[in-house]
């Protein structure tokens, strides 16, 4: 039998408590970005295609030399190679992919990312990126960083 002190009783007591009164994680974006407005409370960077979306963006993707159903399989294939990161759905025929990745270890936390390929001009898309974490207030400068690092990704396989 493992005993505890007073004080790591209570400390125990304490994060149980919090974690059973901890809100629930908003839910991965359905609707179009174009309308969006992200969730207050949550750590999320938005970074879209210029003048797509009506909610300020964090940042502005370029648009890419590739036709949006190319770009689909570049980015998912882009994304799924990442460690801790799975597919959790895909919808209007693989265009918009909602990710999850975990962060692990003992205070595991998950985020929630939605890649919409959008379909510019003929043999030009562009892509919208939403990442979002479940822990309410969260840390945006990682955040903003993990993004960037998903983009990153996805530009050297289009460009390889």
């Amino acid at each position: 039998m493992v005993r505890f002190g007073r004080f790591a009783s209570a400390a125990l007591a304490l994060v149980v408590a919090a974690c059973a009164h901890a809100p629930s994680p908003p839910n991965p974006v359905t609707q179009s970005f174009g309308d969006f407005a992200p969730p207050a409370g949550y750590a999320h960077y938005l970074a879209c295609p210029e003048a797509y979306c009506l909610a300020q963006p964090d940042g502005v993707t370029p648009p890419f030399k590739v036709p949006a159903e190319k770009m689909r399989f570049i980015a998912r294939h882009a994304i799924e190679a990442l460690p801790k990161t799975e597919l959790i759905s895909s919808a209007n025929e693989g265009l918009r992919l909602v990710f999850q990745t975990h962060s692990g270890g003992l205070f595991d936390h998950t985020l929630t990312v939605t890649i919409e390929v959008v379909d510019a001009d003929e043999g030009v898309s562009g892509l919208v990126i939403y990442g979002q974490s479940d822990i309410p207030g969260g840390d945006a400068a990682a955040l903003k960083k993990q993004m960037e690092e998903w983009y990153a990704a996805i530009y050297r396989a289009a460009h390889a």
